[in-house]
């Protein structure tokens, strides 16, 4: 068995930033789509994530690669996820967050097409 390794990079929330809420949903996530949009000279950092399917799949989540290719820094998953309503709920410690790459959006992706809703909260800073 592989244990696979994620670039998982907790840490304290900067002091001064905007603070997100997207919610979406999509058909299919297999070309990966952006959660949040790239920002030129900012970086996300995701404090709470909420996914549902209605279809078996495994999910990555990180930073890049949306628009047609897989995310480029996987920073969680795969995620498996069962066909019967498979549900993941991530949160990040009090007053901390996820830090994805700079400049580079928060994507999706997954292993089988299926319907995903995604309710995703964080904060972008110019880091």
């Amino acid at each position: 068995m592989t244990i696979t390794a994620n670039t998982y990079n907790i840490e304290a929330l900067p002091t001064a930033g905007n603070v997100w809420r997207v919610s979406l949903q999509s058909e299919d996530v297999t070309g990966c789509e952006a959660i949040k949009a790239a920002e030129t000279g900012y970086t996300h950092y995701i404090t709470k994530l909420l996914i549902r399917t209605d279809a078996a799949m495994d999910l990555s989540i990180g930073s890049g690669g949306d628009g047609g290719t897989s995310v480029t820094t996987v920073h969680i998953g795969p995620v498996p996820l069962d066909a019967a309503s498979g549900i993941f709920v991530w949160k990040a410690p009090e007053r901390s967050g996820l830090k994805c790459t700079k400049s580079l959006s928060i994507a999706i992706d997954s292993t089988a097409a299926g319907t995903i809703w995604i309710e995703a909260y964080g904060l972008t800073a110019k880091v």
